[in-house]
């Protein structure tokens, strides 16, 4: 029942131990400076890892200022300028052993956010089996995560197809009793953007474009026998919904998605689990 697609066997599974939902309860920047470094305790993130794939999610307290469950082009400009501070990604989570220990490579197929000028990429040191301290390799901060003790047990990953069967960049992501999905943007950055630039500064830059740049989704929830309660999510809208949700896998490479009256078929991407069912 465990299978890890073809389309993905020139990256290597990542250690057991690091699969999982991971919640950050601590960040420290500017931790090279010689002061106190700067801390953040209070932003909701949370890090989904399988035997490859990752999907990321980051809401600071500065996004839910003023934060209402209704449709973007029903928010007014200073709520989807609030958003904007959100972070969120997915792609292929690459591990290299070092002498030194261990580097986790976060390589990034869609991103909330516009392109960074350096890789995500951080030591991870165990100071408890369900605890990880990860150390900035290209920036200057460290980061507590502790594990989700319900996140382990079944690992899936689910790539949407176009009817042509080309890669929408959709995924869904599950670990133990959690879902994910990330909907990338269709519009393309502005022409000739330099990375490092956030979404603050494209909305700024382009205002009239902001439903283009605000409309990538990065939902988290909760799965229970037929639902999918979603916790937060890029899109305000999302947060509280509950979705009657199953999948079947089918065979080797594709399984059915159910959600509500709808059904679709997606490629697998991962199946590590007892049953070729989740949800029903």
């Amino acid at each position: 029942m465990n299978a890890v697609s073809s389309s993905s066997s020139t990256h290597r599974p990542v250690p057991d131990d690091v699969r999982g939902v991971w919640r950050r309860t601590l960040l420290q920047t500017d931790t090279d400076t010689g002061q106190p470094p700067l801390e953040d305790h209070s932003s909701w993130v949370r890090w989904m890892q399988t035997s490859l794939w990752h999907a990321d999610l980051r809401v600071p307290q500065s996004a839910m200022q003023g934060r209402e469950a209704r449709p973007l082009r029903e928010l007014s400009a200073v709520q989807r300028a609030a958003l904007a501070a959100q972070e969120g990604f997915a792609g292929i989570t690459q591990f290299d052993n070092l002498p030194e220990g261990q580097i986790c490579n976060w390589l990034r197929r869609t991103d909330y956010q516009p392109p960074a000028l350096q890789p995500d990429a951080g030591w991870l040191v165990f100071d408890r089996p369900d605890r990880i301290i990860e150390i900035g390799v290209h920036a200057s901060y460290n980061e507590i995560w502790e594990r989700l003790p319900d996140s382990i047990g079944r690992f899936v990953t689910l790539a949407e197809l176009t009817d042509e069967g080309q890669d929408t960049g959709a995924r869904i992501l599950v670990a133990g009793s959690y879902m994910m999905t990330v909907r990338p943007r269709m519009a393309r950055w502005p022409r000739g953007m330099n990375p490092g630039y956030t979404l603050t500064d494209v909305l700024l830059h382009s205002p009239d474009q902001a439903l283009d740049w605000l409309a990538c989704e990065i939902s988290f929830g909760h799965l229970s026998p037929g639902q999918w309660a979603i916790e937060r999510s890029t899109l305000p809208e999302r947060e509280g919904q509950v979705w009657d949700w199953a999948m079947q896998r089918v065979d080797a490479h594709r399984a059915l998605v159910q959600q509500g009256a709808s059904s679709t078929t997606w490629q697998v991407l991962e199946w590590c689990c007892d049953s070729d069912q989740i949800g029903a």
